[in-house]
């Protein structure tokens, strides 16, 4: 990458994975946790924070000694060859029509809400947040990325406010008990599968690693620093639905936030609960159609797309790339609405495809990696391979979208040595 595309620092690439990290899954993650282990779920938490490190490990380690806009396919291409680097890329972008706008969705819902408005209202809501964000992204990843580290101090000022709140009220750890016994270990499992999701989000800023100016002291204290960071307000945030009980069913599990503020301060908690789930949707879906963009980008370098697609701005964006991502969004977006199509399911199988994505960089860090960093690359191979087999009949998307991108690979090879 070009020395003048190097213009992230540590606190911004904190701002950036913190955003992305939160998303929307701090909404509803924590109160599903509770209602499934109950003060069991601390130990899901613990359990799963410790295991992150090594994964997290893996990430920054070969984010920095191998930076590219490829990310995890990158790794793989240089650990496996090329064709397993492009099925990994396909796999990565399986996830482009599904997840970006379900969390515009999401951030538009909760806005929506305050005036109660309906789904049109709410459908505009999601198209402005779109063009909002393209324009954004327009005038290149240092801009967005300010945008985004003012994002990620409101989500988190807000965030610290509801845990201050709750701890200067009660004795949150009081009455606390845990006990464990060799039953739980199911419980445990689907829960450390649940709890998963708050971490998923390190892949996507992998694809811009290079951007960073000191990519190889940079890139992991951002990963390290915002796991952290994520990782101390999801236990506070459990803590406190656990000391308040605003879990037990899915309409309180989905609004726990909702329930804390109005408990803590009242009605008007529901407009910080509105503008925190909007903020934090518009910075987790800005990092992921960034990195989508990327994987086109290098995609385009390679030949496995057309060459349109390595088109930049004066800034440094690949802005056919950024087009093709954020139309596909608004397509879905569009569909969803006039359809009125549920795809809250889709979502699962999407999930799926993340933890695999973990999974493959963890089995290239094991071959690119040396020294103790192969060693924590092996541990987080086997943490992802258990997350990934406890996810049952969801990871059949991930073998789907495998299996038909061999088929066209395939396919594409037959007629170019019929051509020769």
């Amino acid at each position: 990458m070009p020395k003048s595309n190097r213009c992230l620092n540590v606190y911004q690439g904190v701002g950036i994975l913190v955003s992305t990290l939160l998303g929307s899954s701090i909404f509803i993650i924590p109160a599903i946790a509770a209602d499934i282990a109950g003060n069991k779920s601390i130990i899901a938490w613990l359990f799963t924070i410790l295991c992150v490190i090594p994964v997290a490990f893996t990430f920054s380690s070969l984010g920095a000694k191998y930076p590219s806009e490829g990310g995890t396919a990158y790794f793989i291409k240089q650990s496996f060859g090329e064709k397993f680097a492009k099925l990994t890329s396909w796999l990565y972008l399986s996830a482009l029509p599904i997840c970006p706008p379900i969390i515009v969705i999401t951030g538009a819902s909760y806005i929506g809400a305050i005036w109660g408005g309906s789904q049109w209202e709410i459908f505009a809501v999601c198209i402005t947040m779109l063009a909002g964000l393209f324009y954004i992204n327009l005038y290149g990843l240092q801009f967005a990325s300010k945008i985004q580290t003012f994002i990620s101090l409101i989500i988190v000022g807000i965030l610290a406010t509801l845990i201050v709140l709750a701890f200067t009220k009660v004795d949150v750890v009081s009455d606390l008990a845990i006990k464990m016994n060799f039953a739980d270990i199911s419980l445990m499992k689907t829960t450390i599968s649940l709890v998963f999701w708050c971490f998923v989000g390190i892949e996507a800023v992998v694809h811009i690693a290079g951007d960073f100016k000191n990519v190889e002291r940079d890139f992991p204290l951002t990963i390290l620093i915002s796991l952290w960071i994520v990782g101390g307000i999801c236990i506070l945030l459990s803590l406190i639905v656990l000391k308040f009980h605003t879990y037990g069913s899915e309409a309180a599990n989905s609004n726990y936030v909702v329930a804390l503020f109005d408990l803590l301060i009242g009605q008007s908690g529901k407009v910080f609960v509105a503008i925190m789930a909007f903020f934090a949707a518009l910075a987790a879906v800005n990092v992921y159609l960034i990195s989508f963009s990327k994987m086109i980008y290098a995609m385009s370098i390679t030949g496995a797309v057309n060459q349109w697609f390595k088109i930049t701005n004066k800034n440094g964006m690949p802005v056919n790339a950024l087009i093709v991502c954020y139309g596909l969004a608004t397509v879905t977006i569009v569909l969803k609405y006039v359809f009125n199509i549920n795809i809250d399911e889709l979502i699962l199988y999407a999930n799926s495809v993340f933890i695999a994505i973990y999974l493959l960089a963890s089995i290239a860090g094991i071959v690119l990696l040396e020294g103790y960093k192969k060693y924590m690359a092996v541990i987080s191979t086997l943490f992802c391979s258990l997350i990934f087999l406890s996810l049952g009949w969801k990871s059949v998307y991930v073998f789907a979208v495998i299996g038909v991108c061999s088929i066209i690979e395939y396919m594409i090879e037959q007629k170019s040595a019929l051509r020769i």
